[in-house]
């Protein structure tokens, strides 16, 4: 029992330390073709609530079509970003770039685009245990602490 709780310890311990690593300028995490989102808002309601973790998956723009339900970044001060979720009703393409209208009525640039809804998983209150294994103060007890008291037990 105690090698499987080691395993576990370890794993969780890699897990949210790979996850920590790997964030990008919104500080989403990013792996192997998706983005680690944690909902800590109600902007996504009535489909996703505070708790829940999304594993959103990258598509490019030339595989976007009107209809296609999407996750986008929005900038709401300098550094402020949130996730905002919804139908493409327009597809602009520019020489560059392309810019979507969402829901009839936001427009965001393709550099804002996440991923897209097909494709994607959602992980019900798990959100909220990772938010918490990657706030300072979680990491530094469950990861930092625990593994020094584990690493000075083996040296008595």
């Amino acid at each position: 029992l105690g090698s499987i709780v080691f395993v576990l310890y370890v794993t969780i311990v890699l897990t949210v330390t790979i996850l920590l690593l790997s964030y990008n300028e919104y500080m989403c995490s990013e792996i192997n073709g998706y983005t680690v989102y944690i909902v800590r808002d109600d902007m996504l309601e009535p489909h996703y609530v505070k708790g829940d973790l999304l594993l959103i998956k990258h598509v490019s723009d030339k595989n976007v079509n009107i209809g296609d339900k999407l996750y986008f970044y929005q900038n709401v001060s300098n550094n402020d970003y949130f996730v905002r979720y919804g139908e493409v009703t327009d597809k602009i393409e520019m020489s560059r770039r392309t810019v979507y209208t969402i829901d009839g009525q936001y427009q965001y640039d393709s550099s804002y685009l996440i991923g897209e809804e097909d494709g994607s998983y959602v992980f019900h209150k798990i959100g909220g245990i990772l938010a918490v294994l990657e706030s300072r103060w979680g990491y530094l007890f469950f990861v930092v602490i625990i593994t020094l008291l584990l690493f000075l037990e083996e040296l008595l």
